[in-house]
C-alpha cells in the first residue's frame, strides 16, 4: 500500500468515526484501529488528532463545494439556480449521509479549545454564505435572497435530523417559491 493511499485511508475512516460519534468521542487509538496501522504512520501523515480534523474539514469542504459546483446551473435563472441548489444540497445528504453538519459539530467541539479548527468551519459557511449571495446577484436579486437561501440549507440540514428527506426537500421547495414572490 502505497503511503498516500494509507494517508486516505485514515482520513476516510477518522472523517466516518467523527461524523457518526463527534470529535471528541473518537480517540486515535480507535482510528488506529479501524484502520489497522502503527501510531508512527498516522503521525507520519499527521502530527496531531487536531491536524487531522483539520486537513478532514478542509478536504471535506472542498468536496461540498466541487460536489455544488458539478450540480447546479447558474446559467438560467434564479428560479433554476435555487432549485438546482437545493437538489444538490438533497442529494449530498442522501449520499453523503445525513448526521447533521460535521463543520457545526467540529464548531461546537471545538470553539474556545481549537480555534484553527473552528475557524475552518466558520469559514466554510462564510464561503457558502458570500457565494449564494454572489450567485443570486448574478439574477439580479439583492444579497438578501442569497441570505435567504443560505438559511433554507442549514434549515435542510438540521430538519433532516427529525424529519424524513422527502417532507424536507418539499417544505424547502416551498420556502424557494416565497423568495420568488418576495423579489
Amino acid at each position: 500500500m502505497k503511503s498516500a493511499s494509507k494517508k486516505e485511508i485514515i482520513m476516510d475512516t477518522a472523517e466516518s468515526l467523527f461524523y457518526q460519534h463527534g470529535f471528541h468521542a473518537v480517540g486515535v487509538k480507535s482510528i488506529l484501529d479501524q484502520v489497522g496501522v502503527a501510531p508512527m504512520t498516522m503521525y507520519y501523515h499527521f502530527q496531531s488528532k487536531e491536524i487531522l480534523t483539520q486537513e478532514i474539514l478542509k478536504r471535506r469542504g472542498e468536496r461540498y463545494i466541487q460536489f455544488l459546483d458539478e450540480k447546479i446551473n447558474r446559467e438560467n435563472s434564479l428560479t433554476t439556480y435555487v432549485d438546482s441548489l437545493i437538489k444538490a444540497h438533497m442529494d449530498w445528504l442522501k449520499n453523503d449521509g445525513f448526521n447533521g453538519c460535521l463543520f457545526l459539530r467540529a464548531k461546537q467541539e471545538y470553539e474556545g479549545i481549537n480555534e484553527e479548527i473552528a475557524a475552518i468551519s466558520k469559514g466554510h459557511k462564510q464561503r457558502m454564505l458570500n457565494t449564494m449571495e454572489k450567485d443570486v446577484q448574478l439574477f439580479g436579486a439583492s444579497s438578501t435572497v442569497g441570505k435567504q437561501l443560505f438559511m433554507i440549507l442549514e434549515g435542510i440540514t438540521s430538519a433532516a435530523q427529525i424529519s424524513s428527506l422527502e417532507e424536507v426537500e418539499e417544505t424547502a421547495g416551498i420556502l424557494a417559491k416565497n423568495l420568488y414572490t418576495d423579489m
